[in-house]
């Protein structure tokens, strides 16, 4: 009886394994769309948000503004750029998160070209190369603010910069905490 128990429990283990493949095969061909702002680009990959995205020639580029679209190329992508990212997960999960882009739409909107603006603005000025953007920014008030992560010093700050001007506002958690406490 003790062993058919044990081919009862090996035989079982095969198909849990099965099925895990087939679950992470199906997580494969999800399509997902990342949106947001390119903060790093390196050789063959770009980040936005929290993420690294591997783009090869391969990766078809256009440019539009919720109506129309026009065809673009990779030499047209910038620091800064509002940007949509269709890719397939999962996400390969290292710090940041990794995938493969399949597609990127350079978002060129007079609201998102503004945003990109002010962004890139505050990047030349800070002279910032390796930013990670922390959540989704916030615009209220003629006004972005980001969460950002420095990743060459490891320190998170918040920024709030006029969509106007581009003067911005400096902060992190501890200055926050401190106000907070007073």
């Amino acid at each position: 009886m003790l062993f058919l128990s044990a081919c009862s429990e090996e035989e079982a283990k095969p198909a849990e394994t099965e099925e895990k493949e087939e679950a992470a095969a199906e997580q494969e061909q999800v399509e997902m769309t990342e949106s947001g702002f390119i903060t790093q680009i390196r050789n063959d990959k770009v980040l936005v948000n929290n993420i690294y995205f591997a783009v090869d020639e391969e990766v078809t580029v256009d440019s539009g503004n919720g109506s129309d679209s026009t065809e673009a190329v990779l030499s047209d992508i910038r620091t800064g750029m509002k940007v949509e990212i269709d890719y397939k997960g999962p996400l390969e999960q290292a710090f940041p998160l990794q995938a493969e882009a399949e597609s990127i739409t350079i978002l060129n909107d007079a609201e998102s070209v503004k945003q990109s603006e002010a962004l890139q603005a505050y990047i030349n000025k800070e002279q910032l190369a390796s930013l990670l953007i922390l959540g989704q920014p916030i615009v209220r008030d003629n006004e972005i603010g980001f969460l950002f992560n420095n990743m060459d010093t490891g320190k998170m700050q918040e920024v709030r910069i006029d969509l106007d001007t581009h003067e911005y506002t400096e902060g992190n958690e501890e200055d926050a905490e401190t106000e907070d406490a007073s």
